[in-house]
């Protein structure tokens, strides 16, 4: 095994168990979702108080659990993907288009990232704060920026291994046919 293979077999190693903390961080907040609407719900219909700040909270954890989760999707092959046209490509070129596809998400990552980095960054500056709740935003903006460097750091390992498996000439793991997809 070369020292690549070894390379990216520790790198999808450990993005999978980032990919496993941020998911789980993901469903927390569904599982805070579910908590403040109920809680919001019991003040105003059981105590006829109702609080205002509640779909601000709800909507920076509904925010957090989406951009939180990304990454385990893309790690688990969840994600959107043209495999009925890329499976028609010849076989050598298959992996190659599979690696072409890996940077030119990480292009697009890289602007995302530095965007939405500068805006919450800005927010911060301004002090900026929710409408109802004088919430903080930048925290809950950074998260954004972070979720889709963890995503870019997802996509250079399966790189890794894709270059790798290019390299020694097999087929990248889509190119199986699947038993059904739906």
């Amino acid at each position: 095994m070369s020292a690549l293979e070894r390379i990216a077999q520790l790198a999808e190693r450990a993005s999978a168990l980032v990919a496993r903390a941020l998911s789980a961080a993901a469903a927390l907040a569904v599982a805070a979702i579910v908590l403040v609407l109920l809680f919001a719900s019991v003040q105003r219909y059981a105590l006829a108080h109702p609080i205002p700040a509640t779909e601000e909270l709800a909507a920076f954890l509904f925010v957090a659990a989406a951009f939180l989760s990304v990454m385990d999707g893309f790690v688990q092959g969840r994600h959107i993907r043209l495999l009925p046209l890329w499976r028609r490509l010849p076989t050598r070129l298959q992996g190659w288009s599979m690696m072409a596809g890996h940077l030119f998400a990480l292009g697009v990552l890289g602007v995302l990232i530095r965007e939405t980095w500068a805006f919450a960054a800005f927010s911060r500056d301004l002090g900026a704060r929710s409408y109802v709740a004088s919430l903080l935003e930048w925290p809950w903006m950074m998260l954004i920026p972070f979720s889709l460097g963890a995503l870019a750091l997802a996509i250079l390992a399966r790189f890794l291994g894709d270059f790798a498996r290019t390299l020694r000439g097999e087929r990248p793991p889509e190119a199986a046919e699947p038993a059904a997809e739906l």
